[in-house]
């Protein structure tokens, strides 16, 4: 074992080689060892005396980029403690209360069609281009929205009597076209006026008459010459399509009325107003006209106080008598049209199809007059693929929403004193109960006659179950219209694509 030992030692010693000397006789013993140095002298740091050091410097930093900007931070143990107690603690539990939606009102039969709550929010959304809106065209809108201009033949006048104000102010900005940017400013025009009313069929027949004129112009022509040209355009087409087109169908439908003959109309229609006038004034034939009515714009009070201040005897209906109206001896019915489709169909004013029903069953002949500026291209089947749906409160007359039906009054009278009535037994109670029950009775009349009774249908938007939808127009099929007359002549319905075919070649536009 010593000799083992011995070799060990030997081992550790390290060799001395040939001019060399031992550097480990000169060291001290390890207890005594100074700690390791760096080349200048400076005492070497361990791994973790580094990290504390480079913490340290960053912590330094991070206090003096706050003392410059002007942050001290004042932290203390306690707060960092309450800390770390919020975060350890469990969140609190907040009730949801379950809400229940309404269900929204959905007309699934019409609610494909645009509503005037629709065209509202399309106005909404237009206001921050108003400014780039022309002052007539706002105008107009009002007036078209409020029905002071009402019918298809005016809205198309006055739109193109417009157009020409908002022309002659136009002025082309730079860098581009007239015929590029006019054409987008009325576009823009265009828009806004849709927020009152959809678009006539008249209408779009003009809009695009007017934009095809637009894009013809010449460039060689200035800025001036091009929109005189143009507001000239405008008015051969309003004196063409409108106006001279009126006088030929009076002259065309004037054959139809003969003296002590009884013609029956329906609305409001101005070339029809203009013919009747020109045959007692003009003509001086002496026949009368019976006029039918509906609500909610009722029209026709307009024409039978024209005619009527003209000397013409005249007949004021409602659509409801339209049964006892036809026991009359009628000649002829004379409806006027909102547009006339390439089907044969007539698109006009709610009632139409029923008045050339109840004709034709009566082996009454049926005319219609109507503008080449209305006819379509368009087919339609029924008036719920396309129409107009008006103000729902129009249906509900101011005068009824603050009461009740007089038969309904006095059913809900009646229907509140059965209790009092049956539990009162005469033959049971003294006279004292008698009189109280007769005074209670009295005083329950008075509270009712003083409260204002409350209209059934004043609330009717709350009510899910129930809608009230005001259809503008309905379709009257072919084989209730005898002919069709127009400045072209006098036409059955299926000559409908035929005039339609003629302008689309260019031989009457």
């Amino acid at each position: 074992m010593s000799e083992v030992k011995a070799e060990a030692e030997k081992a550790k010693k390290p060799q001395q080689t040939p001019g060399t000397t031992s550097t480990t006789a000169t060291k001290k013993p390890a207890s005594g060892s100074e700690p390791a140095k760096n080349a200048d002298g400076t005492p070497k740091l361990t791994n973790k005396e580094l990290k504390e050091l480079k913490k340290q410097e960053k912590l330094a930093k991070r206090a003096a980029q706050k003392e410059s900007a002007g942050i001290v931070s004042k932290v203390s143990a306690e707060q960092i403690a309450q800390n770390k107690n919020k975060k350890n603690q469990p969140l609190p539990v907040v009730e949801k209360k379950a809400t229940v939606k309404k269900p929204e009102k959905k007309n699934s039969l019409f609610s494909h069609l645009e509503t005037k709550e629709h065209r509202n929010e399309l106005s909404l959304n237009q206001s921050q281009t108003l400014t780039q809106i022309h002052p007539s065209i706002i105008s107009l809108t009002l007036k078209i929205s409020s029905y002071s201009i009402v019918g298809s033949i005016p809205r198309c006048k006055a739109m193109l009597e417009t157009f020409t104000q908002v022309i002659s102010d136009y002025q082309t900005p730079e860098g581009t076209t007239l015929t590029r940017n006019l054409t987008n400013y009325l576009s823009l025009q265009i828009d806004y006026l849709k927020t009152s009313r959809p678009l006539s069929v008249s209408m779009g027949n003009a809009i695009r008459w007017l934009k095809q004129q637009i894009s013809l112009i010449s460039i060689d022509l200035s800025e001036s010459q091009a929109k005189t040209q143009i507001i000239a355009s405008i008015d051969d087409f309003i004196r063409e399509k409108i106006e001279y087109a009126g006088k030929v169908i009076i002259d065309n439908a004037s054959q139809h009325i003969t003296n002590n003959s009884k013609i029956l109309t329906f609305g409001n229609s101005q070339v029809l107003g203009d013919l009747f006038l020109h045959n007692h004034l003009v003509l001086n034939k002496t026949f009368q006209v019976i006029i039918v009515d509906s609500h909610p714009l009722f029209e026709g009070k307009a024409l039978a106080q024209k005619l009527s201040a003209s000397g013409l005897s005249v007949k004021y209906v409602l659509i409801n008598s339209l049964s006892t109206t036809f026991q009359d001896n009628i000649d002829f019915v004379f409806l006027g049209a909102h547009s006339m489709l390439s089907n044969g169909f007539l698109y006009s004013r709610v009632g139409s199809a029923l008045i050339a029903m109840k004709a034709k069953n009566k082996n009454i002949p049926v005319l219609v007059c109507c503008e080449s500026v209305k006819f379509s291209d368009r087919v339609q089947l029924d008036s719920v693929t396309s129409n107009e749906l008006a103000d729902s409160e129009l249906l509900i007359p101011e005068e009824n929403k603050g009461r009740l039906n007089i038969s309904l009054r006095n059913f809900k009278k009646n229907h509140e004193a059965k209790p009092e009535d049956t539990q009162s037994e005469t033959g049971k109670k003294g006279k004292q109960q008698q009189q109280q029950q007769q005074q209670k009775k009295k005083e329950l009349q008075q509270q009712q006659d003083a409260k204002k009774d409350d209209f059934e249908l004043s609330n009717w938007k709350n009510n899910q179950y129930l809608n009230i939808v005001s259809v503008m127009y309905d379709l009257t099929p072919p084989e209730y219209i005898q002919k069709i007359i127009t400045e072209v002549g006098a036409l059955p319905p299926s000559s409908v694509p035929v005039i339609l075919r003629e302008y689309k070649s260019g031989g009457a536009n």
